[in-house]
């Protein structure tokens, strides 16, 4: 049926291609399929109007969820597009011609983020409430609901479970978050606006679109998962909003040297802050303060610069009819040739192709 949603990133957790968070101007991307194809066209995994067809193809990638035509008498025209990116699952359906009536029992323990095209009507079981959902909407824990996707325009959804953004929750906050994770009945705001919600799947969408050819490098999948869960946590309100607005405790700075040497170390690997974090025994909160006290930068942004500096050593060692830019870009975690030239010309005042002209032959 239906899942769950994502976000800017708090922890600036993404490696040098894609940043946790959606670039800047990300708002301003034409939405998935406004060039005629839908969201995850690459990943399409059936095409049906049987609606147990489509019922087994969504579930796996959605929560629990029954379905119903909504004209048994008219043939359906269903589409999914669906994949999963480490622990987050995406997956967009269009219940074609007469549509569909989905039914969600609680989700308890899952978590689902339905992100419709087009209106589509809810109604919440229990307590009889109704609404038009335009915008994002979290599929409710505790309470079975009713939702009318539009038959054109289908719905993307989103799902994870709990216990995977408690874990990333608490990388981010630098100890474990044992209450249940829940995301309704919350009172006040969330930290970030809901926008960065849609902001967020509309570019990890884009990424994804994008890189279905070449295949995702491991870097990329890694920050566009906590990407979407940070994006999750900030721009929807929840019961661990609270603990995200504390502000950080001190730490004492003799950890820049080892956090500088660890990155150093392991910037081959898919690593993001959460996990220099996690080994300088500290949160990302604090990991954040560190880095700004010590070199006024972000820890993605060190890390971008260790695996920048390695290719740039890289390209000057490779000579001419070698070792290629495309290949050293890709080693370093970027998807685009563009990005990785923006920011190494950024850093050495060049390009990578002028660095590799000037390289001395391999001895």
């Amino acid at each position: 049926m239906t899942a769950a949603g994502p976000v800017p990133d708090a922890g600036d957790e993404p490696p040098p291609d894609t940043a946790a968070g959606p670039p800047p101007g990300a708002g301003d991307e034409p939405p998935p399929g406004a060039g005629g194809e839908p969201p995850l066209s690459p990943y399409q995994q059936v095409a049906s109007g049987d609606i147990d067809v489509l019922h087994r193809t969504v579930e796996p990638y959605a929560v629990g969820h029954d379905l119903q035509a909504r004209d048994p008498g008219r043939p359906l025209d269903g589409l999914v597009n669906a994949l999963g990116v480490g622990a987050v699952k995406l997956v967009w359906v269009r219940y074609g011609g007469a549509g569909v009536i989905v039914d969600t029992p609680p989700t308890e323990g899952a978590f689902a983020l339905c992100a419709p095209m087009a209106p589509m009507g809810v109604e919440y079981r229990r307590s009889g409430g109704r609404a038009t959902a335009g915008g994002s909407l979290v599929v409710s824990h505790d309470e079975a609901m009713r939702l009318t996707p539009d038959p054109r325009h289908g719905c993307l959804v989103i799902a994870t479970s709990t216990g995977r953004l408690a874990d990333h929750l608490g990388g981010f906050l630098g100890r474990a978050y044992d209450p249940p994770l829940r995301f309704h009945s919350v009172d006040g705001p969330a930290l970030a606006p809901a926008s960065v919600v849609e902001r967020t799947w509309r570019h990890v969408c884009a990424v994804l679109d994008d890189s279905a050819a070449a295949g995702l490098h491991p870097l990329a999948a890694r920050s566009l998962e906590e990407s979407l869960l940070t994006a999750v946590l900030l721009g929807l309100p929840n019961t661990a909003t609270p603990e995200l607005a504390e502000p950080p405790r001190r730490v004492p700075h003799h950890l820049a040297g080892f956090i500088r040497d660890w990155v150093e170390a392991h910037h081959r690997r898919p690593i993001g802050a959460s996990d220099i974090a996690a080994a300088a025994g500290i949160g990302v909160r604090q990991l954040q303060a560190v880095c700004r006290a010590q070199w006024g930068l972000t820890p993605t942004r060190l890390l971008r610069g260790v695996r920048l500096d390695h290719a740039r050593a890289a390209l000057r060692s490779a000579g001419p009819g070698h070792r290629t830019v495309s290949d050293i870009a890709a080693a370093a975690g970027y998807l685009h040739m563009s990005r990785f030239a923006e920011h190494y010309r950024q850093r050495f005042g060049e390009t990578p192709t002028d660095t590799l002209k000037r390289a001395a032959p391999p001895a």
